[in-house]
């Protein structure tokens, strides 16, 4: 298991804690799980992390930051007669209302398994509420930068986390510009 450069293809180790590549390029995990089997399933976890044998998970860190992510229900939309059935999954019963939070968690399990003490984001609300949540999980410090015009109640939610909001006088490319720029600090 790796990160590899999606321009270059240069090999980084999962330990890097570079952003990306010295090409500029981002980097791609290359990771491939083993073929699914519902015995690798832990049925005695309620959450994302009861799939962890089939995720690049290597130690037990997500179980303090986990919230019960991922185990939401699927309901069927349509039951009219005749027509095909429609099953969703109702993400908004997720810890932050998010589906986000399930890229979230790993995302923030990854840093917490590095050694990392900061996090910063960019986000038009629902990532960096999500990021913001698992961050403070993990005891770690978070800035959110957001474009202006990004809803107050987002903005809210992201700091009743404890996470610092960047809210820029930017459109959402810029404000992400602005965020990989702040890294390099």
């Amino acid at each position: 298991m790796f990160f590899q450069c999606s321009e270059c293809k240069k090999e980084f180790p999962l330990e890097t804690t570079d952003f990306n590549c010295s090409c500029s390029g981002i980097f791609d995990l290359s990771y491939t799980p083993p073929p699914f089997c519902f015995d690798l399933i832990d049925r005695n976890e309620w959450s994302l992390f009861r799939y962890r044998a089939f995720l690049p998970v290597t130690n037990d860190l997500w179980k303090d930051i986990s919230m019960g992510e991922g185990m939401t229900p699927i309901v069927e939309l349509s039951d009219a007669p005749g027509s095909n059935k429609l099953l969703v999954k109702v993400d908004y019963m997720m810890p932050t209302l998010s589906f986000k939070d399930r890229g979230a968690v790993l995302v923030i399990w990854l840093a917490k398994t590095l050694g990392v003490k900061k996090v910063i984001q960019d986000s038009s609300g629902n990532a960096g509420n999500s990021i913001a949540a698992y961050a403070a999980r993990a005891d770690m410090e978070c800035d959110i930068y957001v474009p202006e015009g990004t809803s107050p109640s987002k903005i809210q939610m992201i700091q009743s986390y404890g996470a610092k909001v960047n809210v820029l006088p930017l459109s959402r490319d810029d404000t992400a510009k602005a965020c990989r720029k702040a890294t390099e600090k």
